[in-house]
């Protein structure tokens, strides 16, 4: 019996944290936020946005809601509607790894404070914004040896580019 009673306890503890998750340590975001404007340049804002965890169906749920299955790959986005970043509830935000990921999405909330939705004016101006949180993620990865690397895809996607006008035009 006296075997089994420390590996009760273990697992007891175990199942006590496998429960909802826990919200993120405020000392830890307000840190993250600290990140997030050192590595962007852009100024403090008044407060940190809500940080919702979610399962990875309600997330792309929320996200996507017509198409969920192609958001199933999300981690984490900022809802400029309600200033909110939401992000798995798989994250472990005491791994920097994990932290990067909200760190770019901060970024994302410090965008669109300096600019609202003109961030989202045309696809070379998301394209910046996506670009410049890749960038800020990648050397906070870096800061912590953690060599993963983000965002290569931005590497391999472009812009629609409008037809071009006819040198000559018709009739002349």
């Amino acid at each position: 019996m006296s075997r089994l009673l420390p590996l009760l306890l273990l697992l007891l503890s175990w199942v006590a944290q496998a429960g909802p998750p826990r919200p993120p340590d405020p000392e830890l975001l307000d840190d993250l936020l600290r990140w997030a404007v050192k590595l962007s340049g852009l100024p403090v804002p008044p407060s940190l946005p809500p940080l919702t965890a979610l399962p990875q169906d309600e997330l792309a749920r929320r996200v996507c809601p017509d198409e969920p299955r192609h958001c199933r790959t999300l981690i984490a986005v900022y809802d400029t509607d309600r200033s909110e970043i939401l992000y798995r509830d798989t994250l472990d935000l005491r791994d920097e790894t994990d932290q990067s990921f909200i760190v770019h999405e901060l970024i994302h909330h410090l965008q669109h404070r300096r600019d609202g939705d003109a961030l989202f004016a045309d696809c070379p101006r998301v394209m910046q914004a996506e670009a410049e949180a890749y960038a800020a993620q990648n050397r906070y990865l870096a800061h912590f040896k953690q060599w993963r690397r983000v965002g290569e895809i931005l590497r391999f996607t472009h812009c629609p580019t409008t037809a071009a006008a006819p040198l000559v035009t018709p009739g002349e």
